[in-house]
């Protein structure tokens, strides 16, 4: 009779420890490019500044030498929206040449995570999904609601 108890105790801590949802950290991956950094390009800059100015590149084509990818992706843990950039820097002769991607200089908009995705496809955010009730919380509102 003196483990009934200790049995129930348990049961009961097994239940609530599985109602516990884990935190989910967010996850930011790639090259963080700001639109004050892109105003600050200029025609002609080489690609040692250009480095300096954005950071390394993720991606160095060894067929394209003269192109330059920065790819970022940000996923929020809790609402799961992700969003993603890309900047293409095209060189010409070793020189900065050209600017491709989804975010321009002086576009401030393009900076904080925003829950709406263009339609040039650029910029793509994922709608959060509907959370489903558990079923403490389906009983709860059983119970408790009018």
């Amino acid at each position: 009779m003196q483990r009934l108890p200790f049995i129930i105790g348990l049961c009961i801590a097994v239940l609530v420890a599985g109602c516990i949802r884990p935190y989910k950290i967010d996850i930011q991956q790639g090259n963080v490019v700001s639109a004050e950094q892109l105003e600050q390009l200029k025609i002609g800059m080489t690609k040692r500044e250009v480095r300096y100015l954005l950071g390394t590149p993720l991606v160095v084509d060894p067929f394209h030498n003269d192109r330059w990818e920065y790819y970022y992706s940000f996923r929020a843990g809790r609402s799961k929206q992700t969003e993603h950039r890309r900047i293409t820097i095209v060189f010409d002769n070793d020189a900065f040449h050209e600017i491709q991607g989804d975010v321009v200089a002086g576009d401030t908009t393009a900076l904080p995570a925003q829950a709406e995705a263009s339609t040039d496809g650029t910029k793509v955010t994922e709608p959060r999904p509907k959370q489903k009730k558990g079923f403490f919380s389906r009983g709860w509102d059983k119970i408790f609601s009018k």
